[in-house]
């Protein structure tokens, strides 16, 4: 698989950018905040469904638009090229470029095809592959081999697919127990049916009983309710009589009540007409004094109005003799400032020629400061230049001792190349070596006395008399001396290919240091240009310095000139608004005193206002009392005429209710007589009582039918429960064998894992221990992945854990694991790798950057993305990206 092309469209700081990547090791540089990690996170987002936070976080910053990242690959499954594309909405899909045409939408689609064409087996959880291996995110390359095992083993388990087993027999456990929660359940069907068979006899006993009850029961229900019919037609007749009596009683009383009602309302009325009579009285003698009472107030109220005018008037007045004096105070102001600024005007046309004069000089002392000030700063940069040569002519030796150290080298450097070639093929015989002798500990435990634990018989492949024990003990021996044999030629090839490779390195830097020579060379010319040139500049300081006081102590005499003049022809501008202000001031004084005058002749008009205020207000309170009273009763006196008619009609309705109440009482005289309240009452508890007995028969009747058929449904259930009672037990011996098939296979999942476990630990500790050497140039060290999936390394018999490793050794036992478990694990071919060489000193970062470009040389991988600001990897990768440029 090749990464071939990565576009990103409003994605962190990229607004649209476009990479295109070739096989090998590819540097990406950049400063702080350039984006090389977004190129990253696009990667882990779109093919492995990682993004450590919200997708509008991973949006470009103040866009309204959509963010889109699309990545273009090669599949190494047939060698075609697609597109995946995933936007910050909803959109994810596939494109094939050839077909032009979608192959795959939505998540659940893309993921599919990304097992497939990722070489990963399917289920596989991408995000952890992607965390653990392929592109561990910055700050955390070492960081999970340095938590508890416990962390340790939830994080690896995943990805080894490990927790699949344990998951499986989990997800097993549940279906154990519902099986037997089926079982149990089945268990107490069958124990309620056998219960519920016991009642067959008892429901037919009941049944029999029932019929006979039933037929007693019809038969006295007829017998009554024939006598209930004989009784209900002679209490109809008493209900009648018993009608009339209630209707000749009712409407007695209702007649009763009229009466008295009707009296309570003549009294009332006849209140009402002399109180009436009285109130007219008391209106007729009061009307004169009401009249001039009212007269009063309408002239009061038509002099309130003139009073306010007046009021009005003189207010004005008062306003217009205030304008008048505001007026007369700003003609004198103005005249005054007009007097003041003929004066200025006159000042400012004598100063004109000493403004000439400072305008001269002003432009003289700017042009000297100017020129002062260069060569003032020209004198610290001839200081600072001279450092800086000395500091090139340093620098210039020192190149030239490395040039001739590097020199010297060469010869050594050309045997790097099969030094190391003969060390990979010697690492990886000892490797094979070291797992044959370890898988025959294990299968020396399994045999006895020469019998084959697979087949139990006698191995054919043992010469006469020789045992097995005796065969692998010889071929046990055999390999142990050619390991140690292999070793000891190791070490000496490492220590021949360490002294090499360094003189590789340092020859590697030749042309660097000759172009360094020749940069060094021409700075030192520009400089020392620059500092003649500043130096010739400086001899002329003093006499600019003389002139430069001489023009200050004249501009000083002169005291500003041009100032004074703008500063008196700011002011002398004011003359035109002044005379306009003058004119207008005596304006409005004329139009002042012709509206004065007018406001005093209407003034005039309203002189006669108090003396009659006075006399209207003296015959308004005088009448203020025939007011009141005329006001109180006039309502009441005009109701006179009405309130006596009301009255006779009052009388009229009291007679006639006396006459009804006369009637009404005869009437229930008569139908009191007719009625016998007791007779009734009597027969009417009769038929009540028949009533009851009528309805008790019926219920019983009506439940004997009713417990009939139930007792008949009770006797057909039990026929089915019968049935399915043999059918249960027969789910009840399947449930049985399927829940022993369950329990075994559970049984094999629990004890799977650790096997798959160690398996895969043991093959990527191999693989790991082989880079990790390659990496660190040191064969003598041993690393072991370990069962819980931590990290040690042994040197000279000692081994170390993880946690006590140095920060360089951390990162480079990391990266060997993390690359194996690539090549263990999947078909992959390509890892990121985000600062890498932290906390790493030179040497190393040297080593690491040589080896990472030398596993893509070897095809190990198809692309190794490196991004650091470190640039070590600048002359070891295959292509260098640099971002913000």
């Amino acid at each position: 698989m090749q990464i071939t092309r990565i576009e990103l469209e409003n994605i962190k700081s990229y607004e649209h950018a476009e990479f295109e990547f070739g096989r090998g090791t590819i540097a990406i540089m950049g400063e702080n905040g350039a984006g090389k990690t977004s190129i990253i996170e696009a990667v882990a987002w779109v093919l492995f469904d990682l993004l450590d936070y919200k997708k509008d976080d991973f949006l470009r910053r103040g866009s309204k638009k959509k963010g889109v990242a699309r990545i273009e690959f090669e599949s190494g499954l047939d060698e075609r090229r697609y597109i995946v594309q995933r936007d910050t909405k909803t959109a994810y899909f596939v494109f094939d470029p050839k077909l032009k045409t979608r192959i795959a939408d939505k998540k659940e689609e893309v993921t599919r095809f990304l097992w497939q064409h990722l070489g990963v087996e399917p289920g596989t959880d991408l995000e952890s592959l992607f965390r653990r291996a392929i592109g561990v995110p910055q700050g955390t390359f070492t960081a999970i081999f340095l938590e508890t095992p416990t962390e340790r083993k939830k994080a690896f388990d995943k990805l080894l697919k490990v927790e699949e087993y344990r998951v499986g027999a989990m997800r097993l456990g549940r279906t154990a127990k519902f099986i037997d929660s089926e079982i149990l359940d089945i268990v107490q069907k069958v124990a309620r049916a056998e219960g519920e068979l016991t009642n067959r006899k008892k429901f037919k006993k009941e049944l029999k009983k029932l019929s006979g009850t039933q037929k007693k029961t019809e038969s006295q229900l007829k017998k009554l309710e024939k006598s209930v019919k004989k009784q209900a037609k002679s209490l109809d007749l008493l209900k009648g009589k018993r009608e009339v009596f209630e209707k000749a009683k009712a409407a007695y009383l209702a007649a009763e009540q009229d009466s008295k009602r009707a009296g309570l309302v003549l009294e009332q009325r006849i209140k009402e007409a002399e109180s009436s009579k009285e109130a007219a009285r008391l209106v007729a003698k009061s009307k004169d004094g009401f009249d001039t009472h009212k007269h009063a107030l309408g002239m009061l109220k038509e002099l309130e109005r003139e009073r306010k005018e007046r009021e009005k008037l003189q207010f004005e007045l008062t306003e217009i003799e205030k304008a008048i004096l505001s007026v007369e105070g700003e003609k004198k102001s103005i005249q005054r400032q007009l007097s003041e600024l003929e004066t200025k005007r006159k000042a400012a046309v004598e100063l004109k020629s000493a403004a000439k004069e400072q305008e001269s000089l002003e432009k003289d002392k700017k042009v000297l400061e100017t020129e002062i000030s260069r060569i003032k700063e020209g004198k610290l940069r001839v200081s600072q230049l001279e450092t800086r040569i000395v500091e090139l002519q340093d620098r210039y030796r020192n190149n030239e001792s490395q040039i001739k150290e590097v020199e010297e080298l060469a010869s050594d450097a050309k045997e790097a190349e099969a030094l190391r070639t003969e060390n990979e093929r010697i690492t990886k015989r000892i490797a094979s070596i070291t797992a044959t002798l370890e898988r025959d500990k294990d299968f020396r435990k399994q045999i006895d006395d020469g019998m084959c634990p697979v087949f139990s018989a006698k191995c054919l492949n043992l010469e006469p008399g020789q045992t097995l024990e005796g065969f692998l003990t010889d071929k046990f021996s055999d390999l142990t001396s050619e390991a140690g044999r292999l070793e000891a030629e190791q070490k000496n090839i490492a220590a021949k290919a360490k002294a090499s490779r360094k003189a590789q390195e340092a020859y590697s830097r030749l042309p660097l240091l000759l172009k360094r020579r020749e940069e060094i060379a021409n700075d030192g010319k520009t400089l020392r240009k620059e500092q003649d040139k500043l130096k010739s500049a400086a001899s002329e300081l003093e006499s600019k310095q003389s002139r430069l006081k001489e023009i200050k102590v004249r501009l000083t005499a002169l005291e500003d000139p041009a100032g004074r003049i703008k500063i008196l022809n700011k002011e002398v501008g004011r003359l035109q608004t002044l005379q306009e202000q003058a004119t207008k001031a005596e304006s409005n004084f004329e139009r002042l005193e012709s509206d004065r005058r007018l406001k005093v002749e209407q003034i005039e008009t309203y002189k006669d206002l108090d003396s009659n205020w006075k006399e209207f207000t003296e015959k308004r309170d005088a009448t203020a009392d025939d007011h009141g009273l005329y006001l109180k009763n006039e309502a009441l006196a005009n109701k006179e005429k009405e309130a006596e008619e009301v009255m006779v009609a009052a009388t009229k309705v009291v007679e006639e209710a006396n006459s009804a109440l006369v009637k009404t009482l005869q009437e229930f005289d008569i139908a009191e007589k007719e009625f016998d309240v007791s007779k009734y009452e009597a027969e009417a508890e009769a038929f009540r009582k028949a009533e009851l007995d009528l309805e008790r028969l019926r219920s019983e009747a009506e439940y004997s039918a009713k417990r009939t058929s139930e007792v008949q449904a009770d006797l057909e259930k039990l026929g089915s429960i019968e049935k399915r009672l043999e059918q249960d037990k027969i789910e009840k011996e399947r449930l049985d064998r399927l829940s022993e098939a369950v329990g075994f296979i559970r049984n094999t999942l629990k004890s799977a894992a650790p096997r798959v476990a160690k398996n895969y630990v043991f093959h990527v500790s191999v693989e790991a221990n082989t880079l990790y050497r390659e990496i660190t140039g040191n064969v003598e060290s041993t690393l072991r992945w370990t069962d819980d999936y931590g990290i040690e390394l042994e040197e000279e018999g000692f081994s170390r854990p993880f946690i006590s490793l140095s920060g360089g050794e951390q990162m480079a036992a990391a990266l060997a694991v993390r690359l194996a478990l690539l090549r263990q694990l999947t078909d992959i071919r390509i890892a990121f790798f985000d600062e890498p060489t932290t906390n790493m000193d030179l040497e190393r970062r040297e080593r690491l950057a040589e080896q990472i470009s030398r596993i893509t040389e070897n095809q190990t991988f198809d692309q190794l993305f490196v991004i650091s600001h470190d640039d070590t990897f600048e002359s070891y990768a295959d292509h260098v990206l640099m971002v913000g440029e």
